[in-house]
Parts: C-alpha cells; structure tokens; sequence
C-alpha cells in the first residue's frame, strides 16, 4: 500500500508539474498616463463617484473634494484593451492602469498611444497558482487550556498590557467605526462560527487570482484579533466596528503589482467612506531582485504603496500597518508601506512588554524612527483557518490589534478629526518622551487616551 501511495503521488506531482510548464508566460506593466481623459465628473457633483458616507466622512475630517477623486474615464481602458493589453488594476489617485500582456514586446504598442506617459514591469509569472478547494462548515472550537475568568478569556492579558479594560468596561468597543482590513485572504472566514458575530458591510478582491475564502488564511487570523466578539473566551479590539474585507496580496508570487493591487483597495475604501485600515503587508524583495527596495528607498515617497498610504490619510483615513518582521533578518527595518509619514506603523511586543526578536526597527533614510508604536504580536490570541484558536507570532498581529483598540478610542468620539485622535494616542503612550528605533513611542494606555477623548466632548 505504501508503495502504491508512493506511485500515486509521484503521478500527481507530475501532472500538476506538466500543467504547470504548460502554462504560458505573461507579463504586467504599469501604465503611467498623462491624465485621466474626459469623463464628465465635477467636484459639484462627488455622489456620481463617492458614497454619501465617503462624502460626509471627508466633510468631518476637513478633506477637499478634488481631482484626484475622479475615476479615469473609460475611454482610455477600452483604447488600452483594443490595443493588446488586459486592464487589471487600476489608480484615479495616481493615474495608472495595471496591463496584462502574453508578449512583453505588444507594451511597445501600448506605450506609444497619445495618453500614455510611461511603463514600469510589475510582474511576470502563470496564472496557475491557486486550486479550488471544498471548505465545510466547520465546528465551534474548544482549546485545550482553560481561559482566564473574565469577559476577555484568552485575550485578557492583551488588553491589560494596554490598560484598555476601563475602556471596554464603559462600552466603548469600535460601535459606528468602519474599518477596511486588506489582506492575502481570509481562508474559511464564512465557515468558521466564531466569525458568526461580525458585522461584516462586505468583500470585494482586487486580485485577478485565487478567492478570497481559499487563498490565504493571513486575514482570517489578522481579523479575529480585531472583530471576535466571544465573552469569556476570545474578544477582539473592536467588535463592534463594522469591517469590510479587502483582498490585494497574491501568494503565489511576490511582485511591485500588489502594491497596485492594494492601492485600488485603499482607494475603494476611501470611496465608501471607511474610517480606518488596517495592513498588515509589506514588500522590500521581489522574486525579481531587480525590482527590490533599498535602505534608501525608505522615505515614504519611492514606494507607490508608501505614498498611496500618506495620501489615503489625507483623504481622511487613519491607517496602522504592520511594521514589518525584519528584526532579526539582514533587512531589518521597517518595510513599505510602514515608512510612509503619516502611517501608524506597529512593532510586536508580548504580553509581558518586552520587544519580540523579529519585530523591525531603526531609521528611515530621512531620520524617522519607525516603528511608532507596539502593541502584541508575540503569542497574541488568534483563529486558523481550521477555526482554532491558539497564538500567533508576528506584526501582522500587533497591527490589527492596535488598529482595533484606535476604533474602539475613536468611538467615543467619532467626530473627532483624526490628526487629534492621533495625537492623544501618542501622548498616552509610555516613551512619548524618550521615543527610541525599537519601540517607538511605545505601548498606549487606552484608559489614559479614553479620557483625553472624553474631554473633547465638554
């Protein structure tokens, strides 16, 4: 029987090699154009492109509708499409569209259309890296260890760390914040019961490739930091907040295209008016090393990301992102998008406030210490795919978790304007003055914040 199971996979490993060599080639390139063409839109007129939602967040935030807000008309797509190329991803913030060719030389005819500025190669690969795969209803999981007796269960020392108990207790948990999480994927988010409770707006993928619900189970991880609400066992930063679940990491390779990819996302969530984001991705190696980052590059204004994330701020978003796991790597440092300026980037420390080994730190070329602050990424509570709850090592966690503890602030005054909000979070937190390149400004006493907010209220 070993022997013919042997057989059996060695069979399979073949075939789905063959399939894989069979698979042509084919290339993306980023279209740079010279405007965004005629398509009618007016500042007059934002609801033909902007949620009333979108429109009414920019208003509190002080935001100027503009430009930049219009979508690109759709002439300039369908001339790109009649000239050889596939559009599949696009920016009104930068004026780009993302192309898809099977020969790299049909760019040339592309490039040389009249509204056309420049090209920049972002990917090379197949389309063949995701399986389909049947995913049943899976059952309530049951760790093997009791929790703590309080509300918070396993979670209670996460929120102590951050003394965001006081805050919880007097009901302020995220109710009437919207939050955008853009992630690899949320593998079995729709089949895991303890995800019953989220108040879920929706789900859209900016990646060509692969489902939302199967690709990767990052997002399901990074999401049931913020959005679990179960008492007793596991509670979230901000169950009450409601989530929109945005897809722009592709897995199977590693190319500048997501950061397209993410930059559609970032702008769809602009659109619908959401108030914050949370990203826990970060690029500085490609599996093309020509298109690698450098210590150098790390000033928030090389990588397209990194200036799509200052510039989603001001458009009247706050955005926490990971700042990367390069602590005990040769890169070290922080990586895109965590060097954009106005970005709250996260390093992990553990419950007992000690910095994890992995957690990155140092300076940006232009001086800026980064991280900003830490929250809980070493052993923090988290659910596989598989719905298990257990512990997770990485920023892609403290990120989140911060994120939903800055909701939860926010909501006990969400006409706050968010550079205020921002502002009270890193006076509150324990080496605001003394910040140093491993842990920022620090861990932020939420109780301490809670009440600064409270005051904006009299």
């Amino acid at each position: 029987m070993k022997y013919l199971l042997s057989i059996l996979f060695l069979i399979i490993s073949l075939l789905s090699y063959s399939e894989t060599q069979s698979q042509p080639i084919h290339y993306k390139f980023r279209v740079y154009l010279t405007d965004k063409g005629d398509a009618g839109y007016s500042t007059d007129n934002p609801s033909q492109f902007l949620t009333e939602k979108a429109i009414e967040r920019k208003r509190v935030q002080k935001v100027d509708i503009d430009e930049s807000d219009f979508p690109i008309s759709n002439d300039y797509f369908a001339l790109v499409e009649m000239a050889g190329g596939k559009v599949v991803s696009h920016s009104k913030w930068f004026n780009t569209l993302v192309v898809e060719v099977a020969d790299s030389l049909k760019i040339e005819e592309i490039k040389s259309l009249s509204f056309v500025d420049s090209v920049k190669y972002v990917w090379k690969g197949t389309n063949n890296g995701y399986r389909k795969a049947l995913r049943p209803r899976l059952e309530r999981s049951k760790p093997e260890t009791e929790p703590a007796d309080t509300i918070y269960g396993y979670t209670y020392s996460q929120f102590t760390l951050h003394n965001a108990d006081e805050m919880f207790n007097a009901g302020f948990r995220g109710n009437g914040i919207q939050i955008g999480v853009i992630d690899a994927g949320y593998t079995n988010f729709d089949v895991i019961p303890e995800f019953e409770s989220v108040k879920l707006l929706g789900y859209s993928n900016f990646v060509p490739e692969g489902d939302m619900f199967a690709s990767s189970d990052h997002g399901t991880k990074v999401l049931s930091t913020m959005a679990v609400y179960q008492p007793g066992v596991m509670i979230g930063s901000a169950p009450e907040a409601s989530y929109w679940l945005l897809r722009s990491e592709d897995v199977a390779s590693e190319f500048p295209v997501e950061e397209d990819y993410w930059i559609r996302a970032v702008e769809f969530a602009d659109s619908l008016g959401l108030d914050l984001i949370n990203t826990s991705l970060g690029y500085n190696e490609f599996d093309d090393i020509i298109l690698n980052y450098t210590h150098d590059d790390l000033t928030g204004e090389v990588s397209l990301m990194s200036r799509a994330a200052d510039m989603a701020y001001d458009k009247g978003m706050i955005i926490v992102v990971s700042a990367g796991n390069e602590g005990n790597k040769p890169w070290q440092k922080s990586t895109p998008p965590g060097d954009a300026k106005n970005v709250i980037a996260v390093g992990a420390v553990g419950t007992d406030s000690i910095i994890a080994p992995f957690s990155s730190y140092g300076e940006m070329a232009d001086g800026r210490i980064k991280p900003d602050l830490v929250s809980v990424g070493r052993g923090t509570i988290t659910i596989s795919h598989f719905g298990v709850i257990g512990k997770t090592n990485g920023t892609s966690l403290s990120s989140p978790f911060l994120a939903g503890l800055i909701a939860s602030l926010w909501s006990v005054n969400p006409q706050l304007h968010r550079s205020e909000l921002i502002d009270i979070i890193l006076r509150s937190s324990d080496r605001n003055q003394s910040p140093d390149p491993v842990y920022g400004q620090g861990i932020t006493d939420f109780s301490k914040a809670m009440y600064e907010v409270l005051k904006t209220l009299e």
